[in-house]
């Protein structure tokens, strides 16, 4: 029987990458990828714990809440917990207050970052359970932009990744412990039938009888994982359904497990995730207020009391024309663009591969394929099954993908950064047939190392930093605006062409709550208005803007109104010209307050042939030839966030153009 491969020292570059995961998080990265970034977790708490406005969105209404709040609780809700009390703390004894965007945004991703870890961990494991090579798969992993930048961000799908990962772990420890426990059964039969004496085949059936079975072995957690993950995310279902089949199957290829067996570990393991269902129910229902300690004290509860979110999800998401508000996609979507999007050369490495195996399976050359009892073909089909059923809804983004990671990693990481092997004999290293392998081989693992390290810094910084880039820095500057205007003064914050604010980064008092300070009770009024956009006319937002310049000047002429007004406008460098010309069109005086750079917004994109380089003008006409500094500082411009502030106390002019 095959030993385990004893743990070694893990790479100095290992751990050098796992502080980079850790110190792209201090930093911080500037990027949004996407609103549900903050506005399914950070938005949500945020408000609650600092009691602040926010902005929850439609999935976490009362009526009919789509999202459990667990797992949110658990990850952004606790370590803002942590904030809030460390920030008393600070108040207290050094009265400093540290509840700021900064903090706010590094908080709960340094608690996603030391959380990612886990999938590192249990790479790790698998690995040395089964006798596999582990460092240059860490490696890879911990390169990969994915676990850089989704990885640490507060997304139900990193959630996902980290579930995942920890339920391929226990399924194949599971998977694992039964191969060992069939050659113990084997050895422990043969030895058995070879006995000659009474002696020796009681004792190899007393060995049979200490053997520890297999059939539940490790149910309890893979149950309430898959339980956990379904209400962080319904498509989890998508990624478990492999995992759990494999984890039922064990045994069964072989004849060890008979049928009932495998019945009966079904209803197992549906037992064993009742736990975890309630518990789940409980915390979404007491949190949406479908039930309340009041009704369980008087015991006047019913079915109608609780909520099952992924239901709700599910009910959602079935209907097409709920999806056609989210935008529909073609269903290869996920297999031609997301995989090499998300993945580059792994993807592209997976994707022939399953082709390969497509191929000799039609050829019938099924003893080419990986042993349905083999870890490779358990990671093969977590790979697979999750694409393929997610790839039946239309509405297909690329970060649905992100946990396949996983099993791509596991399965080809060992092409793109090989490995040397621990043999006793090889070819003898002066040879011309050794040099010639050699060089082949490290000249296309160099190749296409280049390629993954190339490809994911690129996405690591437009992703990382660049893509709406200036949000969080806008939003940290109207932030300190805002604290330090007399609070007499609102805010009217309009913004185009980016992405939704998150507004408890603005960290303004709730107006929906009574507060209480030296025994005196009061309220405060909403200061800070925010109007989203979106990719909206700019003539008609103009438009709009001129009616709020307009009903300002009327409030800041009546006799008895001390109110003061600041109207923002936040809008992407691409669009800016075309605004300032509206607005002077309109005799709406502005000016602007500050640029924010790095800022890129794919929804409006940069015109990035407007300007060339002189060198470049002979070949390329259509540009306004520039120097190269002049060039550079012409295409930074072009990448802004700007902030404008519109005038309504002045008079509106009569505006004259020279042509």
């Amino acid at each position: 029987m095959a030993k385990r491969r004893k743990p070694e020292k893990l790479n100095k570059w290992i751990y050098s990458l796992w502080l980079l995961r850790i110190l792209l998080v201090i930093v911080p990265q500037t990027g949004y990828i996407h609103p549900d970034e903050y506005f399914q977790s950070v938005e949500v708490l945020a408000g609650k714990v600092f009691d602040v406005e926010h902005s929850p969105p439609w999935e976490f209404n009362t009526t009919l809440p789509i999202r459990g709040i667990t797992i949110p609780y658990l990850t952004t809700g606790l370590s803002y917990i942590f904030l809030r009390d460390v920030n008393n703390l600070a108040i207290e004894f050094l009265s400093l207050n540290i509840v700021l965007p900064y903090f706010l945004i590094t908080v709960p991703r340094l608690l996603m970052a030391m959380l990612s870890f886990i999938v590192d961990y249990s790479l790790h494991r698998i690995c040395l359970n089964n006798n596999e090579k582990y460092k240059t798969r860490l490696i890879v992993l911990s390169t990969s932009y994915v676990m850089l930048v989704y990885g640490t961000r507060t997304f139900s799908n990193t959630t996902e990744l980290i579930l995942f990962a920890v339920l391929l772990y226990f399924v194949c420890e599971s998977q694992t412990f039964s191969n060992e426990l069939v050659r113990k059964q084997e050895y422990i039969k043969y030895r058995y039938d070879k006995s000659t004496s009474m002696v020796e085949k009681v004792k190899f059936h007393k060995l049979k009888l200490y053997l520890v079975s297999d059939n539940y072995r490790n149910c309890f957690v893979i149950a309430t994982i898959t339980v956990f993950g379904i209400f962080n995310r319904p498509t989890f279902i998508a990624y478990a359904v492999m995992p759990v089949f494999f984890w039922i199957y064990r045994g069964i290829e072989q004849k060890r497990v008979s049928i009932t067996q495998f019945h009966t570990r079904i209803i197992f393991f549906a037992m064993c995730c009742t736990p975890a269902i309630i518990f789940n129910v409980l915390i979404d229902s007491f949190y949406y207020g479908y039930i309340t300690w009041g009704e369980v004290g008087m015991l006047d509860v019913s079915i109608n009391n609780f909520i099952m979110t992924p239901l709700n999800f599910i009910k959602y998401n079935i209907n097409s024309s709920n999806l056609e508000k989210h935008g529909l996609h073609p269903r290869f979507l996920h297999f031609l663009v997301n995989i090499p999007l998300l993945f580059n050369v792994l993807g592209i490495m997976a994707l022939f591969t399953i082709a390969k195996y497509i191929y000799w399976a039609f050829l019938k050359k099924y003893n080419l394929l990986p042993s349905i009892k083999s870890i490779k073909m358990l990671m093969t089909m977590s790979f697979i099954g999750p694409v393929g059923i997610l790839s039946i809804f239309p509405h297909q983004e690329p970060r649905f993908l992100i946990p396949i990671l996983f099993p791509l990693i596991y399965l080809h990481s060992d092409q793109i950064l090989p490995e040397s092997d621990r043999i006793l004999v090889k070819t003898p290293e002066g040879s011309i047939q050794n040099k010639t392998q050699e060089f082949k081989a490290k000249t296309s693992s160099n190749q296409i190392l280049k390629i993954w390290l190339s490809v994911n810094f690129l996405f690591l910084i437009f992703y990382g930093f660049i893509h709406q880039g200036g949000v969080y820095l806008a939003v940290n500057y109207m932030h300190k605006d805002i604290k330090f205007t007399p609070m007499n003064t609102e805010f009217h914050i309009v913004t185009s062409n980016i992405y939704s604010l998150p507004e408890s980064f603005l960290l303004q008092k709730t107006s929906n709550k009574l507060f209480s300070q030296n025994q005196i009770k009061y309220s405060v009024k909403k200061r800070v208005f925010l109007y989203e956009e979106g990719s909206k006319d700019l003539t008609s937002i103009i438009s709009d803007l001129e009616s709020m310049v307009n009903a300002k000047k009327l409030l800041n002429n009546s006799f008895k109104h001390y109110k003061k007004y600041k109207i923002y406008l936040l809008i992407s460098s691409s669009r800016s010209e075309q605004a300032e010309n509206i607005l002077m069109e309109n005799g709406i005086f502005f000016s602007k307050l500050d640029s924010f750079w790095p800022h890129i917004s794919t929804e409006a994109f940069p015109d990035l042939t407007k300007y060339c380089i002189n060198s470049v003008s002979v070949f390329y006409k259509n540009c306004e030839a520039l120097p190269l500094r002049d060039y550079i500082r012409k295409i930074n411009e072009m990448c802004e966030l700007i902030l404008y502030e519109l005038d309504y106390q002045v008079k509106k002019p009569v505006m004259t153009r020279s042509m």
